[in-house]
């Protein structure tokens, strides 16, 4: 019984604080990387929506904005979830110089791009798996 005590006394001491101490700095650090993806994922999303005046009618300096805006989505695939780049390249789609398209549909399809970068935001989870593959990447130019 006394060594039980003892042990009880031990874990309570030192192994128990431990856990403790172990738990709360996983949880900081945890926090931090939150902190650090979301500071980044604003200011890329603040670029790229930037950018997009690139591809409204008689913008200035429209082709170093639409070239800033294909960087800016090359470099989503570094740190935003699939929906995200699925709905950029949908939009590209629809304002591509070869196919004509309606003003609602390229608005649409913009609507549904600033959605997604909104929603990705607003969720502020860690991205942990994605369903895109190597062949789902795009290197644009503007034409």
């Amino acid at each position: 019984m006394d060594s039980l005590l003892e042990y009880l006394e031990f874990f309570l001491k030192f192994v128990l604080p431990a856990l403790s101490a172990i738990a709360v700095w996983y949880w900081n650090e945890r926090c931090k990387r939150l902190a650090d993806q979301y500071q980044r994922k604003e200011a890329a999303y603040r670029e790229l929506i930037r950018a997009l005046r690139g591809f409204y009618v008689g913008a200035e300096n429209a082709d170093s904005l639409k070239e800033e805006f294909l960087n800016q989505l090359n470099l989503t695939w570094l740190y935003c979830p699939d929906d995200v780049i699925k709905k950029g390249y949908a939009f590209l789609d629809t304002v591509h110089v070869r196919q004509v398209r309606t003003d609602e549909e390229k608005e649409a399809a913009l609507g549904e791009f600033v959605y997604a970068i909104r929603k990705d935001l607003l969720s502020r989870n860690l991205l942990r798996c994605t369903s895109l593959t190597p062949a789902d990447f795009k290197h644009l130019n503007i034409m």
